[in-house]
């Protein structure tokens, strides 16, 4: 799945004049470009008035219905033409959500590219958009595990697995685990929970809903993606223009968007290169999984409550399964004993039985827990195994950009 495109548009030749060896400066007019300007000095001229100099563009946004993408011209450029960036997960602006989506490099180029045609018709002739570059592009595939119980502690194992220089750094507060350094120009790699990152997005998104259109847009999407987002772990590969231009690939956006017609699976590839080495370091690993886990995501399935905000609470279930944990630690007979000495700890102990057999779990389940072993080892590589095949829902469907750019060969 393509998950972020990073692209740099160059100007035309003859609008950059050189000043200096390496040195380039774009030869226009910033204020007639349609953009948003900045100046670093102002002063006051000889008429009183203040007088701008040193223009700059800032980052802006250009949006759609669900999305911005991030937009910066750079005016001056070192060893390079001034050029466009433009930055944005495309999935996001087509869909709404990056949850699962399409891998098309020339879908997402298409939307892109179509955004500035559209929105900035003055800058656009002066840009030589055959010469378009990637700078990075994000390709994602995800593993299921047995339940969203497991994510944490799978992401706490992986945060000691290391290969070569690719050294990991767990961010538990983040949900992610990053290996190698954050801002590298060939490869970066991370992987993460895609369901609490999406819980905590719609969280977000409620506070914007009632007034921003772009935002209810994007909730309504996620709320819809939500689902398939549970118990998924999400690797994630950054490949840079550095690492594209030494390894033979192009960092042409065109000759990349051919060479992915001709090979299909290019970004499962280039996904494959980044995550191998760590693939590799797990083999042999082993970790012990309980089927707990099961019993916690069905009683969450089960026992939970919607507050006046909109936000669900599970805090009915987090009871009912220390009371299950309980069970199994004493064993049903005991516990029963010391809390069925008075009145209050009778009702209790059998308003909780009474409510895990409600969930499903049978009362000679629940009798026979302090005697059971259901821990089990698995292979590691076989618990986060990534299924290239089964990335989407069944009903998915494929957005279509409004744009149709006639893409340069």
């Amino acid at each position: 799945m393509l998950d972020h495109l990073r692209l740099a548009v160059p100007v035309f030749p003859i609008y950059a004049v050189e000043r200096g060896e390496g040195n380039f400066y774009f030869e226009g007019d910033l204020l007639k470009l349609g953009l948003n300007c900045g100046a670093r000095v102002v002063t006051l001229g000889d008429d009183g008035k203040p007088k701008a100099q040193d223009l700059y563009t800032p980052y802006d946004t250009l949006g759609t219905d669900f999305s911005d993408m991030a937009i910066k011209f750079y005016d001056k450029g070192i060893n390079t033409l001034p050029y466009l960036e433009l930055k944005a997960s495309p999935l996001k602006l087509l869909q709404g959500h990056n949850v699962y989506g399409f891998d098309s490099i020339e879908l997402a180029s298409i939307e892109m590219l179509g955004m500035v045609v559209d929105a900035l018709p003055n800058l656009c002739q002066y840009l030589d958009f055959a010469k378009t570059e990637v700078l990075h592009i994000d390709t994602t595939y995800m593993a299921s595990l047995p339940s969203q119980n497991l994510v944490k502690p799978v992401l706490e194992y992986l945060a000691n697995i290391s290969s070569g220089h690719a050294k990991a750094q767990n961010l538990r507060y983040n949900n992610y685990v990053r290996w190698g350094t954050q801002n590298s120009r060939y490869i970066g790699r991370k992987v993460y929970g895609k369901f609490e990152e999406v819980e905590n997005q719609i969280k977000q998104l409620k506070r914007q809903a009632g007034r921003d259109n772009q935002a209810l847009s994007k909730l309504n999407a996620l709320f819809k993606a939500k689902d398939f987002a549970n118990a998924k772990l999400r690797f994630e590969a950054r490949i840079c223009k550095t690492y594209l231009s030494k390894n033979n690939y192009p960092s042409n956006l065109f000759e990349l968007i051919h060479l992915q017609k001709m090979q299909p699976d290019l970004l499962q590839k280039l996904w494959g290169i980044a995550f191998n080495p760590i693939f590799t370091a797990l083999e042999g690993e082993n970790m012990t999984l309980n089927d707990d886990d099961k019993v916690y995501e069905l009683l969450k399935s089960k026992l939970f409550t919607v507050t006046k905000k909109g936000n669900v609470s599970h805090t009915k279930a987090n009871n009912a399964y220390q009371f299950y944990k309980t069970l199994k630690s004493d064993g049903f007979e005991k516990l029963k004993s010391s809390l069925c000495d008075n009145p209050s700890g009778r009702r209790l102990f059998y308003s909780n039985v009474k409510q895990l057999i409600d969930c499903g779990i049978s009362k000679a389940h629940l009798q026979n827990l302090h005697n059971s072993d259901d821990c089990k080892v698995i292979p590691f590589v076989r618990l986060i195994q990534i299924d290239f095949y089964n990335q989407l829902p069944d009903d998915y469907v494929q957005p279509v950009s409004k744009y149709q750019l006639p893409l340069v060969a």
